[in-house]
């Protein structure tokens, strides 16, 4: 029931700023189908045309006060139901009571509140302030049921629907949450924020509302770089760029395409692909790391920082014996670096040959004798602990 009277037709007889400010606290409360005139001839005309479910007028209103209104609506059999608000001025006791004697039972005496504009409306349809809440309380508990069951469409119609009679921050906290995985991010955004607004402390809306906005950021920094590259003067580097966001959000196959344009722009430059292979080691995509690292070796087969690149690749898909090789062969272009010989020592004890993984520590440490990591990881080798982190 409590839903089926939010489908009525609110006339609002007032002020222009009055009418804006009723009319959004009733949109609050779920409210969404207005009719607004600005004096009491338009609203007589109005109400025989419409015959809308409530009217709220001012008891000042020009050309034909609230009072006329209400003594018209009750005078004609088909408006006679229609359910009248009075908004008046602060009035004494005197003055109430000659409102009463002239008929007019339910006034709101401004400043009111949206509570009691609302607590005021739904008296009308004989509801009570608890019978709004219970009314959230039963539609959240289906609508939580149906998150949960993955409904998350079905879902949100409900929580919206609950925060619209009850608007509590858990309420609000788990609509947010069907915004989001429905890809309406800026009104989870929205909803996130209402949560916390109305509890400070709530125990996850201001988390997943910093989320939520370091979701739209990326989103939003995603669509500028798929602008620019979409433009004839992109540069490889822009491609680079786009296909890094592109793997932020878990978009595979696109990344790979904006990486395919980044070489094509610049089929020679080693940059780029090291550009690349790092953002795919940095996603997991191993294999793909491993394949665009050794086209930059072929590029420039002297890079010391490459082979290491490509070793991590190969270790991180426990292909130990190919990370060894190339360990070895970038030895040969550097023999006095340190850090070749500690990260030979990690390959080789992931292979299982320990005593082999010794003797390139030692030799890192020959280099040089202060190396704190290798001292540590030789320590640990030689105590047995031979737990390694790839």
């Amino acid at each position: 029931m409590v839903h089926d009277i939010k489908e009525t037709r609110i006339l609002l007889a007032d002020n222009l700023t009055e009418i804006m400010n009723m009319r959004e606290q009733l949109r609050e409360f779920g409210f969404n189908s207005f009719t607004e005139v600005s004096n009491g001839l338009q609203a007589l005309t109005t109400i025989k045309k419409y015959k809308p479910g409530v009217i709220i007028a001012n008891l000042s209103l020009p050309k034909y006060s609230g009072l006329q209104i209400l003594n018209s609506v009750k005078a004609d059999p088909s408006l006679a139901k229609i359910k009248f608000i009075m908004t008046t001025a602060k009035l004494n006791r005197r003055e109430m009571t000659e409102l009463a004697k002239d008929g007019v039972t339910n006034t709101l005496q401004r400043p009111f509140t949206a509570e009691q504009l609302k607590e005021k409306l739904f008296e009308l349809f004989g509801l009570s302030p608890e019978d709004l809440v219970n009314a959230a309380a039963e539609l959240a508990g289906e609508a939580r049921k149906l998150f949960d069951e993955e409904h998350y469409d079905e879902a949100l119609k409900l929580y919206f629907k609950a925060v619209e009679s009850h608007p509590l921050p858990d309420y609000y906290f788990m609509l947010a949450r069907c915004y989001q995985q429905t890809g309406l991010l800026d009104q989870a955004i929205a909803s996130f924020k209402n949560a916390v607004d109305k509890d400070h402390k709530h125990p996850e809306a201001r988390s997943y509302l910093e989320k939520a906005k370091k979701k739209r950021d990326e989103r939003n920094r995603l669509t500028a770089l798929e602008a620019k590259a979409t433009m004839e003067n992109s540069t490889a580097d822009d491609h680079v760029g786009l296909g890094k966001a592109y793997l932020n959000d878990e978009k595979v196959e696109k990344a790979n395409s904006a990486f395919i344009r980044a070489v094509e722009k610049e089929p020679d430059n080693m940059e780029v692909r090291t550009q690349i292979g790092n953002a795919y080691l940095d996603s997991g995509l191993d294999g793909k790391a491993e394949e665009i690292f050794k086209e930059a070796i072929d590029i420039q087969p002297d890079s010391i920082h490459l082979y290491n690149r490509m070793a991590i690749a190969l270790r991180k898909q426990n292909k130990h014996t190919d990370a060894i090789d190339l360990y070895v062969k970038a030895l040969a272009i550097a023999p006095k670096d340190e850090g070749l010989y500690y990260n030979l020592a990690r390959a080789l004890a992931e292979s299982g040959q320990k005593q082999k993984a010794l003797k390139a520590l030692n030799k890192a440490l020959l280099i040089d004798p202060e190396f704190a990591e290798a001292k540590k990881l030789k320590e640990e080798y030689q105590s047995g602990n031979t737990e390694v982190v790839k």
